[in-house]
C-alpha cells in the first residue's frame, strides 16, 4: 500500500511540474509558457530582442524566420517563446532593435556595446506587463505593435549646457568641481550614441570662448516622433579626481551622470520632429543638473532644510505607523558627496503624531537650490525597506526648490518644503522649474519658513573623534544641551547659556566634563529650551 501511495505521489508531482498547480488553494508555484510578439508594421527592424523581469532584463533573441515558435517567416511579427515562467506573479517586459542609432549595432546589448533602440519609446509607451495567474493562465499584455513611423530622418542636433555654478576657476563662487585646466570634459550621452563616448565627435562638448557654455552639434538619425533620451555627463580627469578625493574622500562611482530636477532625476528627452527643410534642431540651453546661475547657497552659510510627508497612503503598501520608521533618501549624489554625507544617504524622520513626518537636515554652502529625494519606510514585519519611485524615466525621484527672500536682499535662510504625500510608484511629483523665481518675497507667515524648535541629527554619526549637533530655536532662549550615557549618567554639559534665535551648532569632542576621553558606545544628547525638550542617540566609535 505504501509503494502504491508513493508512486501516486511521484506521478502527481510530475503532473504538477509540467502542467502547473492542480488546486490554486494549495498556494503553490505554477509554470506557464508565454509567447511574446513584436509586430513591426513596415519599419524594417533587422534584429529584435526581448527582455524583461522574466529574464532579469537580459536580452533574449526574437525570431521572424518561421522557427522557434514564429509561425510565418519575414512577416514583421517577431516572436519569443519563454518556457516555464513561474507564477502567480507579474512581469514587466519590452523589446529592442539592435540598432544603437549611431551607425552601430549591439550584440550583448548590455551597455558594453550599446543598448540598442528601446522600441516602446518609438510609440511613447511604458513597459508592458503580463501576469501568470494562480491557475496558470496568462493575462495582461503579451504583444507590442509598432505602427509605421514614416521612415527615419537625420538632423543635426545642437546641445548646450551652462556650467557656471560648477566651474573650478578663479572668481567662481559655486560648487568648484569642473576644471577645464585639469582636462575635465563635458559630454552628451544618450540612446543615439549608445550612452557612451566611444566616438568623441558625437558626444564631447566644447566651450564657447568667453562664456561658461559648452556645446555639441551631433548628427542623429531616428523616427520623427520617437522620444530620444539623453543626459549630460561630466568626465573628470585624474587630476580633478585626486583633488576632490583629498578634500571629500573617495569619489562615488558614476557620479558624472546628472540627475535633472526638471525630469525628477530621470533622463532628458527630445524628439527630432518632422522634416522642416533645415535638418537642424536646437535644444534649449540647460544647466548641468538644471542648475542656473545664482542657484547656489553661498559658501560657508549653513541652512536647515525641512522635508515633510503625509504617510497615510503608505498603509496600503504595508506601512504600520505603530512600529515602522520613515526615512528620506537624498538622491542628488553631488550634494551628498560634497556635504560628505555618503552615497545613498538616508535620514530617519521624526513623527508629528498626526500622520505626518518631518526631517530637518543642515547643509553648508555651496550647495544647490534644488533637492532631489524620495521617501521610504522600514517595514519591521518584513525586515525590509519600501521606497518610492525608481526606474530611469520622468519622476523617478521628487524634486523641489528652495528660494531666496527678496524681502531681505535675496538672502538664503532656513527653508521648509510643502507637505509631500506618499506615492509608491513613479512618476513622483516634480515642482515646476522656474529659475526666474530663485528670489521671491517670503513673509514671516510664509508656509515655507521654519515655525518650530528643532534638534537635528548629529553629523557624522557614527563618529570619531568629534561630531556636530545642530539645533534651531525661534526666539532668544536659555538653552542647555547635555550628553548622557545609556544609564542616564551626565557625561558632558555642552551648552548652558542664552542663545539667539536661528540655526545653531555645537561640537562634542567625545570628552566628559573633566576633559577626559570617553569610551566608545551609544550616547544620548538632550536639549532644553524654554518648554521645548528633545533627545536623540549617537554612536561613538574608537
Amino acid at each position: 500500500m505504501k509503494k502504491i501511495f508513493l508512486i501516486y505521489l511521484f506521478s502527481f508531482l510530475i503532473f504538477f511540474r509540467v502542467y502547473g498547480s492542480v488546486n490554486s488553494d494549495l498556494n503553490t508555484t505554477v509554470y506557464s509558457d508565454v509567447v511574446l510578439t513584436l509586430v513591426d508594421q513596415g519599419n524594417g527592424f533587422q534584429d529584435v530582442r526581448f527582455k524583461g523581469a522574466f529574464s532579469n532584463w537580459a536580452v533574449l533573441q526574437g525570431y521572424d524566420d518561421g522557427t522557434n515558435g514564429d509561425t510565418t517567416a519575414n512577416d514583421g511579427v517577431w516572436t519569443l517563446v519563454v518556457d516555464s515562467v513561474s507564477g502567480p506573479n507579474s512581469y514587466e517586459w519590452g523589446a529592442i532593435d539592435t540598432d544603437n542609432g549611431n551607425g552601430s549595432t549591439c550584440e550583448s546589448c548590455d551597455g558594453s556595446d550599446g543598448w540598442g533602440t528601446w522600441l516602446l519609446d518609438i510609440i511613447g509607451l511604458s513597459n508592458r506587463e503580463f501576469t501568470i495567474q494562480d491557475d496558470g493562465t496568462v493575462t495582461g499584455t503579451t504583444s507590442i505593435v509598432i505602427p509605421y513611423q514614416g521612415g527615419e530622418i537625420t538632423k543635426t542636433v545642437l546641445f548646450t549646457v551652462d556650467m557656471t555654478e560648477w566651474l573650478d576657476e578663479e572668481g567662481a563662487t559655486g560648487m568648484k568641481v569642473f576644471s577645464v585646466s585639469n582636462g575635465d570634459q563635458m559630454q552628451v550621452r544618450g540612446a543615439f550614441n549608445g550612452w557612451n563616448c566611444d566616438d568623441p565627435s558625437n558626444c564631447r562638448m566644447t566651450r564657447t570662448p568667453g562664456t561658461n557654455i559648452f556645446s555639441l552639434a551631433a548628427n542623429i538619425t531616428g523616427f520623427p516622433d520617437t522620444d530620444i533620451e539623453y543626459k549630460y555627463y561630466m568626465e573628470l580627469s585624474d587630476a580633478s579626481v585626486q583633488e576632490l578625493e583629498s578634500e571629500y574622500g573617495t569619489i562615488f562611482d558614476g557620479i558624472g551622470w546628472e540627475d535633472s530636477p526638471q525630469y525628477g532625476g530621470g533622463n532628458r528627452v527630445f524628439v527630432l520632429g518632422p522634416e522642416d527643410g533645415t535638418n537642424i534642431l536646437e535644444l534649449d540651453l540647460a544647466g548641468y543638473y538644471d542648475l542656473p546661475a545664482g542657484g547656489v547657497i553661498p559658501p560657508g552659510q549653513t541652512v536647515l532644510v525641512t522635508f515633510n510627508v503625509d504617510m497615510s497612503n503608505a498603509e496600503a503598501n504595508g506601512f504600520n505607523p505603530q512600529e515602522d520608521s520613515v526615512y528620506i533618501s537624498i538622491q542628488d549624489r553631488w550634494l551628498t558627496y560634497l556635504q560628505i554625507l555618503g552615497d545613498g544617504y538616508n535620514v530617519t524622520a521624526s513623527e508629528n503624531f498626526d500622520g505626518t513626518y518631518s526631517v530637518a537636515q543642515a547643509f553648508t554652502g555651496p550647495f544647490p537650490w534644488h533637492m532631489i529625494y524620495t521617501w521610504g519606510f522600514y517595514d519591521v514585519s518584513l525586515g525590509s525597506q519600501m521606497q518610492e519611485g525608481g526606474g530611469f524615466g520622468f519622476g523617478r525621484s521628487r524634486s523641489r526648490y528652495q528660494h531666496a527672500n527678496s524681502n531681505s536682499g535675496c538672502s538664503w535662510g532656513d527653508y521648509s518644503f510643502p507637505l509631500d504625500t506618499w506615492q509608491l510608484e513613479p512618476s513622483l511629483p516634480v515642482e515646476e522649474y522656474a529659475p526666474e523665481n530663485i528670489c521671491v518675497a517670503l513673509g514671516l507667515q510664509d508656509s515655507n519658513q521654519p515655525n518650530r524648535f528643532y534638534l537635528g541629527n548629529n553629523y557624522p554619526n557614527p563618529f570619531n573623534p568629534s561630531t556636530k549637533i545642530y539645533y534651531r530655536i525661534l526666539k532668544n532662549e536659555y538653552v542647555t544641551i547635555n550628553i548622557y550615557d545609556l544609564k542616564g549618567k551626565n557625561i558632558k554639559l555642552l551648552v548652558s547659556s542664552n542663545i539667539d534665535a536661528g540655526l545653531n551648532q555645537v561640537v562634542w569632542d567625545a570628552t566628559n566634563n573633566f576633559g577626559q576621553p570617553v569610551a566608545a558606545g551609544v550616547y544620548i544628547y538632550r536639549i532644553e529650551a524654554g518648554e521645548f525638550r528633545s533627545s536623540k542617540k549617537m554612536i561613538l566609535l574608537k
